[in-house]
């Protein structure tokens, strides 16, 4: 407790170990597979598809669970989003027993469409009556991405709409829809999205379906994680079309992908397969891990530091991240006021706030061309003292749980100005589970009321790199970055904030 930092990062950590992908998907495979009453060496092949940041541990937990099983792999593949580790497979000998590919993330690229055309080749030699253990997590819609044959033939090749699926996802971040809407448009498009996985490997024989799946999504619907690769998509042709335009992306699309959509001409959506297809009476569905399992992890380790109050919301956490970071603020302060003297209490809540790129890139390009303004008044009167541009004023550096606590810092300093002393009890942590926040090496951040003043010191203005997508500089130069490196896992993101 004399270390709100220290604890704040201790707590982050039990949330992440809360939603550890490795101990959980062992004991839910080996769990299933008793359930089942299956042999321990079944007749039948058994492969292994692990999709997701968390597919190594995921498909090292699944190899642990059939070792004791004592039931042989044959085959499988795990696309993650970076190489793995010993630590990630848990020293277990998985890179010896499965294909391993790493994806691009967020926006799909060649390496996705590579992991894609891997995951079809093993399609291919999969042996009939298989059992398919198929390991979904975070990350997937991207990492696994490959667009469907309508798509590559109505531009010539799969290449040519790859670049197309990379620019839908590009727009959508840029929208700041919610995940789950991004995934209810890019699923349609995506080879394996939209149960497309599921039809696949039934098409190949396989007789049972067995998915595992972390969700990193709000509600944690099958049919949003992964983009629901065997989960049927529940929309149909009115309702996706109905989805698109509410978003505007008819002007937004390029040509090609919006006249495959059926939003220009005469074609209609692709086709997806109905929930009655007999693939999907093969898959037998099972939730690893979630964002509660965090959230409340989180909570029990606050818990047995002993902090008097314990506030877990329940209502999960969406919306725009830096109206949430200064409701945050506000609420902490409501309850610092309320704390008695040497109590201290604990806010916690997870979900996944969004971030409107699009609106942050006109508001970063408005501010270039201000600063370019300044410059050019500054050259006239004193030529030598202008400086070349700094590539620390790029756009776009930062991610959703920093603008989310940079803006949390912003409205505790402001509070301090109106002279709150409660305002100085409060410190906030706004992370993501993953252990990377957008585009940056840093899970998210944990701030106070010093932190805008911290960043002044170093010549940043905090208050315009929350607008223009900067924020990463800010916190950086305050040394408020919270940095983990890659977890292993994705259930979203998470926010503590310590009043003492």
């Amino acid at each position: 407790m004399t270390n709100p930092r220290a604890l704040l990062t201790a707590l982050h950590d039990a949330a992440v170990q809360g939603a550890a992908p490795f101990a959980r998907t062992r004991e839910a495979v080996h769990r299933w597979w008793q359930e089942q009453s299956l042999p321990p060496a079944p007749d039948v092949p058994v492969y292994v598809v692990a999709l997701g940041k968390a597919a190594p541990a995921m498909s090292a937990g699944a190899v642990a669970a059939l070792t004791e099983l004592r039931v042989a792999v044959t085959d499988g593949i795990v696309v993650g989003a970076h190489v793995p580790t010993p630590r990630d497979w848990h020293d277990l000998p998985v890179a010896d027993l499965l294909r391993v590919y790493v994806g691009d993330h967020p926006v799909p690229g060649p390496n996705s469409l590579l992991a894609a055309e891997a995951l079809e080749d093993l399609l291919q030699d999969m042996e009939p009556n298989a059992l398919v253990v198929v390991l979904l997590s975070g990350g997937t819609t991207a990492l696994c991405a490959a667009p469907i044959a309508a798509l590559s033939q109505a531009v010539g090749s799969a290449d040519a709409a790859q670049a197309l699926v990379a620019n839908l996802a590009q727009t959508l971040l840029e929208s700041g829809l919610a995940i789950h809407e991004m995934n209810a448009i890019r699923r349609r498009v995506l080879r394996f999205g939209a149960g497309r996985l599921a039809t696949a490997l039934a098409a190949r024989g396989a007789q049972q379906i067995a998915t595992f799946a972390i969700s990193d999504v709000i509600g944690d619907d099958p049919s949003v994680i992964g983009s629901g690769p065997c989960t049927p998509d529940p929309l149909d042709d009115a309702t996706f079309l109905a989805l698109l335009d509410v978003h505007d992306m008819r002007p937004r699309l390029q040509r090609a992908m919006s006249q495959v959509l059926g939003l220009t001409g005469a074609g209609t959506p692709p086709s997806v397969a109905h929930a009655d297809h007999p693939a999907f009476a093969r898959v037998h569905y099972t939730l690893v891990a979630r964002n509660a399992d965090a959230v409340n992890a989180l909570a029990a380790a606050a818990e047995r530091e002993g902090i008097h109050e314990i506030h877990i919301d329940d209502v999960p956490l969406e919306g725009d991240a830096a109206a949430l970071g200064d409701l945050f603020a506000r609420r902490a302060l409501a309850l610092s006021r309320a704390l008695p003297a040497g109590h201290s209490a604990l806010l916690v809540s997870g979900g996944e706030p969004v971030v409107h790129l699009r609106d942050t890139i006109e508001r970063a390009m408005q501010a270039g061309d201000d600063d370019d303004a300044r410059l050019d008044e500054t050259a006239a009167a004193a030529p030598l003292l202008i400086q070349p541009p700094s590539a620390a004023d790029e756009p776009l550096r930062g991610g959703r749980m920093q603008v989310l606590a940079l803006s949390a810092s912003l409205a505790l300093e402001a509070a301090t100005a109106r002279g709150d002393r409660n305002a100085w009890r409060i410190t906030v942590l706004a992370a993501g589970t993953d252990g990377r926040d957008g585009p940056t090496d840093a899970a998210g951040a944990i701030v106070d009321a010093a932190v805008p003043a911290l960043a002044r010191r170093s010549a940043r203005a905090p208050e315009e790199d929350l607008v223009t997508g900067r924020t990463w500089y800010s916190l950086d130069a305050a040394d408020a970055l919270l940095k983990t490196g890659p977890t292993g896992t994705n259930v979203m993101d998470v926010v503590a904030v310590l009043v003492r």
